[in-house]
């Protein structure tokens, strides 16, 4: 399906969602952890959102790829610092689950895009005016 913007993908939207939990949850964290975990996270969620968006925005194929794929990897970064912060006790199993099951749907998702945008013909000329 072709969108207009890129806030109207799925993928995106539920990548937004994961991105304010992160926020929420983070905001508890120790304040000792403001320039380690709590940022770290921040970083990543912030990662998995903005690349899909400039993704979105870049013309060929192999661009959309390659962004596509940082947020994917930030995707499992993430889902990395979570179960880091589970054990170091600065989330519940509530919020580590909620998290992680989040973040593998955004991966599922981003596979099928990646894929998608890897198998998909470029268009390599432009109809004259």
């Amino acid at each position: 399906m072709a969108y207009k913007d890129f806030t109207q993908m799925p993928v995106w939207q539920k990548a937004l969602k994961l991105l304010v939990r992160v926020y929420q949850i983070t905001k508890r964290f120790p304040s000792e952890e403001k320039f380690g975990m709590t940022a770290d996270m921040r970083r990543s969620a912030n990662s998995v959102v903005h690349n899909l968006a400039e993704g979105f925005g870049r013309f060929e194929n192999k661009d959309k790829s390659r962004f596509y794929k940082i947020s994917r990897g930030s995707a499992y970064e993430i889902i990395s610092q979570t179960l880091a912060s589970y054990i170091l006790d600065y989330l519940n199993s509530d919020e580590r689950d909620e998290l992680v099951n989040g973040y593998k749907e955004v991966i599922d998702e981003e596979d099928l895009l990646i894929k998608s945008v890897e198998t998909r013909k470029q268009i390599t000329n432009w109809p004259s005016p």
